[in-house]
């Protein structure tokens, strides 16, 4: 088992301040609507991205 950043899409504003803060930057991109999705296989949970989300939409869950 593994951990990575899960998204809350209902939540999500698409402020893509999570997107700046991830040390990967083939982690987190934008979908179709403006909505963040996450690599989970490049996800490495450190939680930052949970961490600076404005809206609390990210949480970091085990796989």
């Amino acid at each position: 088992m593994y951990v990575a950043a899960k998204v809350d899409v209902e939540k999500c504003t698409g402020c893509k301040l999570c997107i700046f803060c991830c040390p990967d930057p083939n982690v987190l991109a934008l979908n179709e609507n403006k909505k963040i999705v996450v690599n989970e296989s490049r996800c490495k949970g450190c939680g930052l991205c949970a961490e600076i989300c404005p809206k609390k939409t990210i949480t970091v869950k085990e796989i």
